[in-house]
């Protein structure tokens, strides 16, 4: 995304900074008070509770992402529908900055600006193409090839070095997203370490071989753990 263009749309909002495990507040319907929000910095992600209280993440948002903009924009009868079949927050899980845009100023961007248009389409391509990913990961692949896509997925490309994974992707967040144990994905990152598809240095975590990760990820080959 231009960078110009994001310090112009954060002028139309109010800068909050929130630390991990806030609960941003989702509007239902336009008022005075609803807002939507840009995520500056950090990392959030869009959960739902179980019946038995379990946590279910469907999306993390990183940072140059707008969000908190669904209900707003759902009919009534199927907000209705959604309001009763499933208890959807957003929830950050990093120290965050947010800019709260507010819904008029938001609904006016979409009616008049042509560069915001396409920012939000692009929004909504990404969300439902990771979604997609998600549901295709967990329901038709094994959780190898789901935990490999994952990484590839989230992992940092910064110029001259090796894909990393940001510190924030622990086992037990992984687990959380994969819907497995913790140990579970403790066992198969040791695997990939050993056969060198993955390495620690310090505190990072680097994918060594991207292109064999790909391969391990595509192919049908067993990776027993």
């Amino acid at each position: 995304m231009d960078s110009t263009f994001w310090d112009i749309l954060k002028r139309f909002g109010t800068k909050m900074e929130v630390e991990k495990g806030y609960y941003l507040k989702l509007h239902t319907s336009p008022s005075p008070s609803a807002c939507v929000y840009l995520l500056d910095e950090g990392i959030c992600s869009l959960n739902s509770m179980t019946r038995k209280g379990d946590e279910n993440i469907y999306l993390y948002f990183h940072a140059k992402r707008l969000i908190g903009f669904n209900h707003l924009l759902t009919p009534p009868d199927s907000k209705r529908l959604l309001q009763s079949g499933t208890n959807v927050s957003i929830v950050t899980k990093t120290s965050c900055v947010l800019y709260q845009i507010n819904y008029e100023i938001f609904f006016h961007l979409l009616q008049t600006n042509s560069e915001f248009n396409m920012f939000f389409i692009q929004t909504l391509a990404d969300n439902y193409s990771e979604a997609l990913n998600h549901f295709h990961y967990m329901h038709e692949e094994s959780l190898v090839t789901a935990l490999c896509q994952l990484l590839l997925s989230v992992c940092r490309r910064p110029a001259g070095s090796k894909p990393s994974i940001p510190k924030f992707y622990t086992y037990e967040e992984l687990a959380r997203y994969l819907g497995c144990h913790p140990v579970t994905v403790s066992r198969i990152m040791a695997k990939l370490k050993q056969q060198g598809y993955l390495k620690k240095a310090g505190r990072e975590l680097t994918i060594e071989d991207e292109d064999r990760l790909i391969q391990l990820m595509e192919s049908e080959i067993e990776f027993k753990y």
